[in-house]
């Protein structure tokens, strides 16, 4: 059975999906250079960066150990990846993590002085990314970065 392009099948809330993913994760065809461009582009001292589907906390990881100053805000809305996430973090106080889905309206999170994202928000409709897209931009600190 073919699925249309809209069809909304979220498979997140499995753990064994999310779990599957985690495992797999590492050895996603160029990643690494991906992360390390996104890494080149953060400004150099932010003060808060906001991750949009922070899964199991790749990554904020990387992110956190090239800009160490800042606070952090990491989104997800999956449990396995909240899980993950807050006992990957839970000894840092720079670090929060929130429950929220990306199909949602964002949450008032305050100003970022960056926003990244990596493998995360092409899982949300069409139109959906288009509102996020303005709701991220709003959350930006003027001069602010969106990356992924």
């Amino acid at each position: 059975m073919a699925m249309s392009p809209t069809a909304n099948v979220n498979l997140w809330t499995s753990a064994e999906h999310a779990l599957d993913y985690l495992g797999r994760a590492d050895s996603i065809p160029h990643r690494v250079e991906g992360e390390a461009s996104l890494l080149e582009f953060l400004p150099t001292h932010p003060k808060r960066i906001l991750d949009l589907g922070s899964g199991g906390g790749r990554l904020l990881g990387l992110v956190k150990a090239s800009r160490p100053d800042a606070e952090f805000v990491a989104l997800d809305f999956s449990q396995t990846m909240l899980e993950t996430l807050r006992n990957q973090f839970k000894a840092d106080p720079k670090v929060v993590v929130v429950a929220h889905d990306l199909s949602e309206p964002l949450p008032d999170l305050g100003r970022f002085d960056a926003v990244v994202s990596s493998f995360a928000i092409h899982h949300v409709t069409h139109e959906r990314k288009r509102t996020l897209y303005q709701e991220i931009h709003q959350a930006l600190q003027p001069g602010g970065l969106f990356a992924t």
